[in-house]
């Protein structure tokens, strides 16, 4: 992993290195599920420590992310004795435009993307759960506060909060990153649904082995085995968020103001463009 020279793929006897984006995976079952089903392969081996080391270690602000290029040597070096290793769900896509010019095609990477309903529930919980914390300690969510768009909302004139009303403002937050998400389209992103990813062991298959250059396959046995995970959350008290329709439903009427003001019309039409309903009568 030392050439700055672009290749097409790792010289036999380097491992693959390869990484996995998304906005957040937010404690989702599904998002967790995809992490822990690659890992299940014994040629591959899975990182997805940045957001939590952050969370206690602090060594750096919750926002900040390691160098790419030296993490990537990292990861490299401690995936040494695996023909593949990756990272999920630390980096956003258009944080690793910078990895081209290092690496070209050798280093890979997918963005996964959700319904954004989903999507938003998980975000929300997350933070009205204390984001894995223990009651005692608030450093992640004061963290969240810290960044909420308090300015924004207010001058929307939209519902009012207090920092108790997580809730309130990590809706607003959330729907403002959802905003932002359009980002995902722009060019040389790989964007793969993670519902296909759950309903599809096929395309499951054919997304390690392009990340993996074709070193890391899944034997039918071994799907099964994951799949089997998909419908059981790991977390204890969280549920499946399968139903998009069933989550705009329940939006109070400030939510959905919240939603039209901040949600603008090319994220809209992105998340129509990955074949995501958004209509609030059968949103799916």
């Amino acid at each position: 992993m030392r050439s700055t020279t672009p290749t097409d793929s790792p010289p036999p006897g380097e491992t693959a290195v390869f990484y996995v984006t998304s906005h957040g995976s937010a404690g989702d079952h599904w998002f967790d599920w995809l992490a822990r089903a690659f890992n299940a392969n014994p040629d591959l081996m899975v990182y997805m420590g940045e957001t939590v080391r952050a969370k206690y270690l602090r060594e750096r602000s919750r926002k900040e992310r390691p160098n790419l290029i030296a993490f990537t040597e990292f990861l490299a070096d401690m995936g040494r004795p695996y023909p593949a290793v990756g990272e999920f769900f630390a980096y956003r896509a258009y944080q690793l435009e910078e990895l081209r010019s290092r690496y070209g095609n050798r280093v890979r990477f997918v963005n996964v993307v959700r319904h954004p309903y989903c999507w938003l529930r998980a975000y929300v919980t997350w933070r009205c759960t204390n984001m894995g914390m223990r009651s005692t300690d608030t450093m992640a969510v004061d963290h969240e506060w810290s960044v909420v768009c308090h300015d924004t909302y207010r001058r929307l004139g939209l519902k009012t909060y207090t920092r108790g009303d997580i809730e309130t403002w990590a809706t607003l937050q959330g729907l403002h990153i959802l905003n932002r998400m359009r980002s995902d389209a722009r060019d040389g992103v790989c964007n793969v649904a993670l519902e296909r990813l759950v309903s599809d062991p096929v395309l499951f298959n054919e997304t390690a082995a392009h990340l993996s250059h074709g070193r890391v396959q899944f034997e039918a046995r071994l799907l099964d085995h994951v799949y089997a995970w998909t419908q059981t959350p790991f977390r204890a008290n969280w549920r499946i968020l399968d139903s998009p329709g069933a989550e705009r439903q329940r939006w109070p009427q400030w939510q959905e103001e919240a939603y039209d003001a901040l949600v603008g019309e090319q994220a809209r039409s992105m998340f129509a463009s990955f074949g995501y309903t958004l209509d609030r009568r059968d949103a799916a």
